[in-house]
């Protein structure tokens, strides 16, 4: 029986990942297409993410397939994988889009048919077998990638772009749903304790670091988030901007190094915050008033807050 996967990536548009060890890989897809690749030998696999078939501009290479293809091939042979026994299959590919217009729909039309059409005609020339293909709709998709077994589970995503460039209002009468994102687990009981006093929201999950909230985020759907700067594997600045440019959700920053007048709080707005808090002023272990009457309307700002994408270069 094939081990089963202990480890979890989540890739963003322009990442790839070829894994020697038992790992679920997963990704969420528009018009952007992922390529899978196994090693029917060693049991190995990988996949990318990129979102335009042909470069524009100054998009980096991991976001083109024409590179992000052979980028992947070189790094699975450089793990000890041979052309001829990789095997792909491809993923994504929606006409998601709808009336949003973007610089890269202006310049290549379909995005999503192009995408494929330049899938297949790079790993043709590769030499690479093209075994499973899940291409165009006018669905998003969430794909996860089993290394040992090739397989790939296909989750069908909501109707209109898997990149929400508004989010809806809610329901009248819905809690709004808060996500708490700080790596310390005391830190993120004490600020559920405080959100937890009011009617207005709920907590609907905690994570530790960044790749822990993307997979929550897309788990949960939460309305707002409130995120820690100081964290590990990535500071909260980096998955701001990230998130900001592709899944754009209200967010409060609650953090030491955001005090009034600094740098990093100026960042912290750029980047997409709709407010930022400094943690030394909440007195997180006193007795929590201090802490509701700043926090509390901060997310109150938050949840009423219409966010759009902020995209760095194009957003699939």
């Amino acid at each position: 029986m094939a081990p089963v996967p202990a480890e979890n990536i989540f890739l963003l548009p322009g990442e790839l990942a070829f894994c020697r060890e038992p790992t679920t890989v997963s990704t969420l897809l528009g018009s952007c297409v992922a390529v899978t690749l196994f090693d029917r030998r060693h049991h190995w696999g990988g996949l990318n993410h990129y979102m335009v078939p042909e470069a524009i501009g100054s998009l980096p290479d991991g976001k083109v397939g024409r590179s992000a293809i052979p980028a992947l091939v070189r790094m699975a042979t450089m793990a000890g994988a041979k052309t001829g026994d990789l095997e792909a299959r491809l993923f994504g590919g929606g006409a998601v889009l709808g009336a949003q217009v973007t610089v890269a729909a202006a310049i290549l039309g379909d995005i999503g048919q192009k995408n494929g059409e330049l899938a297949r005609e790079v790993l043709a020339a590769l030499h690479i077998a093209v075994v499973q293909e899940v291409l165009g709709g006018t669905h998003g998709r969430r794909i996860r990638l089993d290394s040992v077994s090739g397989q790939v589970q296909v989750e069908t995503m909501g109707g209109t772009s898997a990149v929400e460039c508004v989010r809806p209002p809610r329901r009248a009468g819905e809690r709004c749903r808060v996500l708490v994102i700080d790596d310390s687990a005391l830190v993120r009981q004490l600020l559920g304790k405080i959100i937890a006093q009011s009617a207005d929201f709920v907590v609907c999950g905690e994570a530790e670091d960044p790749f822990a909230a993307r997979e929550r985020i897309l788990d949960l759907d939460p309305d707002v988030l409130c995120l820690d700067l100081i964290m590990p594997k990535m500071d909260g600045l980096a998955f701001l901007r990230r998130l900001m440019q592709y899944k754009p959700i209200p967010t409060v920053v609650v953090s030491t190094i955001a005090k009034a007048g600094s740098a990093m709080r100026a960042k912290v707005l750029e980047a997409g915050a709709i407010d930022t808090i400094d943690k030394e002023d909440l007195r997180l272990h006193g007795q929590g008033e201090a802490a509701a009457r700043i926090l509390l309307p901060a997310l109150r700002r938050a949840a009423h807050a219409l966010v759009t994408a902020r995209p760095q270069g194009i957003s699939s």
